[in-house]
């Protein structure tokens, strides 16, 4: 998705007019807010947080019919497989729910089957999100779909988005940016398989729809919900 960056038109302002300001408040072309990195851009005496150069989204809807994948502290767990291409410099990731309103799929989107009618019929739905991005044990893409173990657990998140100012719900939304740690193996972005494990913080089910949106500064990032979709769709 193509991000509105307005870092040229904003140095001719005042830096008056700074006050207050951030990128976090930019939103893309179809109204999701933009995924900011972790890097800034001083603007007179503000600085403003940088968008990822590229970002890519997943729309999914868990219901009654979506059978989890793992048990995380005694609640139901899905998974989330990403296929990064090239290494890294920081991997950036969000989870918010509901859709509702917020946004519909573009072309260049990842959506999960069904997920129109699901949304349709209950828009509203939605859960706090709770995140866990892992590195698997594949670097090569045609052992995407034998992948077994995971390699690290890079990092958790609950309630860390500051992209986005929520006004449906208490602020539960997930952000977490992951910094390559090339002296440490076990943090170092590399190509290869990545998962996000998600789940409810609170107590009860995960119930309704979710946008994932994965910022980095390398094109060709993939997802899907299986071992077996995202093989076939890297290995096209």
């Amino acid at each position: 998705m193509k991000i509105k960056l307005v870092v040229a038109a904003l140095s001719l302002v005042s830096s008056t007019a700074f006050a207050g300001f951030s990128l976090n408040s930019l939103t893309d072309g179809d109204g999701l807010p933009s995924l900011t990195s972790s890097k800034t851009k001083s603007l007179g005496f503000t600085k403003v947080a940088l968008p990822y150069a590229n970002t890519v989204n997943y729309f999914g809807y868990i219901d009654k019919d979506s059978k989890p994948d793992e048990t995380i502290k005694g609640k139901d767990a899905y998974y989330l497989y990403i296929w990064v291409p090239a290494a890294l410099d920081e991997l950036g990731v969000r989870m918010i729910s509901p859709v509702g309103d917020l946004a519909k799929p573009e072309k260049s989107d990842f959506v999960q089957k069904g997920f129109a009618d699901k949304l349709k019929a209950d828009k509203e739905k939605w859960f706090d999100t709770w995140i866990r991005v892992e590195r698997m044990d594949v670097i090569s893409p045609e052992k995407i779909k034998d992948a077994k173990s995971v390699f690290s657990v890079l990092d958790t998140d609950d309630d860390g988005d500051d992209t986005y100012e929520e006004k449906r719900h208490a602020k539960y939304n997930s952000l977490t940016r992951i910094e390559s740690q090339v002296s440490k193996p076990e943090k170092a972005l590399v190509r290869g398989l990545y998962r996000v494990a998600f789940t409810t913080y609170k107590t009860g089910k995960v119930e309704g729809s979710f946008v994932a949106t994965v910022g980095s500064n390398v094109p060709g990032i993939t997802m899907a919900t299986s071992l077996e979709q995202l093989h076939k769709a890297v290995n096209k």
